[in-house]
């Protein structure tokens, strides 16, 4: 058999592209090294010209393997499926996805019911939020996570979205302790703050990219929970910076909850949805929904952050606002 129609030799170029490293490649499809570099040689003797660049370490794809590879990928996992099928392995799919609890509840839910609608073979067990260790060691199959990992060399990760939240309180509080001016008068304030498995409470607020000084608290509460916090605010009990704009939209259309201190935000969150890499390079599966869940939750929270600013506006355009700004 030629190795330009060998589908396992297509797999172990795509494989050899992503790992850079032929014996991390035999070792993810179960071959041996040799076998792995005779399938890439007679592949590249069968195309006409070269596919890696060998003479670097780790390897990397030539030009024109980079423009062929966008047409493999797709018949490779289309191959994979039909296989499962034929052997009559078509059963259902677990994906363990974790994520932060309130996010899953009030939004990530919808996606995922969603994805198994368009793939009736794979459903999902929801869990807390976890951390890229727990990722390694196999305590979930996806997570996602407010933060971009320092090491990605065993993980993989897409970028969901950027964004950052304007300070919060409830007209009630502010009417009671005062309007802070500044980041220094927090000091005379209670900061309701979270804090999660990936981040530590904000420390600083940022206005233009210039960050202020260290933020000191009258006092302090803090929760994982956002819904905790955003309930904390209504009930008059605080001031946060740490309250994402998809879950108060409504509240801030009503001017039940406002923004102070005009420009200054916390820093963003970059949130990023991860995978083991040798998860995402063998498991069709895996892959298709990370893909996925990162273009569709990107517009998901793009449209959640535009409508909560809209509110915002529209709130100031009523006079509910001005008082505190």
């Amino acid at each position: 058999m030629k190795q330009k129609d060998n589908l396992l030799a297509w797999r172990a170029l795509a494989v050899t592209v992503e790992t850079g490293n032929i014996t991390q490649t035999a070792l993810l499809l179960d071959l041996d090294s040799a076998k792995v570099s005779r399938l890439l040689a007679g592949l590249e003797k069968d195309v006409g010209f070269e596919l890696l660049v060998k003479n670097k370490r780790p390897f990397i794809p030539t030009d024109r393997c980079r423009q062929i590879l966008p047409m493999v990928i797709p018949l490779l996992d289309g191959f994979s499926k039909l296989d499962e099928f034929c052997e009559g392995t078509s059963h259902k799919i677990l994906i363990r996805f974790s994520a932060p609890v309130e996010m899953t509840q009030q939004f990530y839910s919808q996606e995922l019911m969603q994805y198994s609608r368009l793939n009736p073979r794979v459903q999902f067990s929801m869990l807390p939020e976890m951390t890229v260790r727990d990722l390694l060691n196999g305590d979930t199959d996806i997570a996602v996570v407010n933060h971009s990992p320092a090491d990605q060399s065993e993980i993989v990760t897409r970028h969901v979205v950027s964004n950052s939240t304007p300070i919060f309180a409830s007209p009630q509080y502010l009417e009671a302790h005062g309007v802070p001016r500044t980041p220094e008068d927090l000091s005379q304030h209670v900061g309701l703050l979270q804090v999660m498995p990936n981040s530590a409470p904000t420390m600083l607020l940022y206005r233009d990219g210039v960050p202020s000084n260290i933020i000191h608290w009258r006092e302090i509460y803090l929760s994982h929970d956002q819904f905790l916090i955003r309930n904390m605010v209504l009930n008059h009990q605080g001031i946060t910076p740490d309250l994402y704009l998809g879950h108060v939209v409504r509240e801030l259309k009503e001017g039940k909850i406002v923004p102070i201190l005009p420009g200054w935000e916390r820093q963003n969150w970059n949130m990023h949805i991860l995978a083991r890499r040798d998860r995402y390079l063998s498991d069709p599966a895996i892959r298709d929904f990370v893909n996925w869940f990162s273009q569709v939750e990107n517009k998901g929270c793009i449209e959640r952050i535009m409508a909560a600013r809209s509110a915002i506006e529209e709130a100031r355009a009523k006079g509910l606002v001005p008082i505190f700004e």
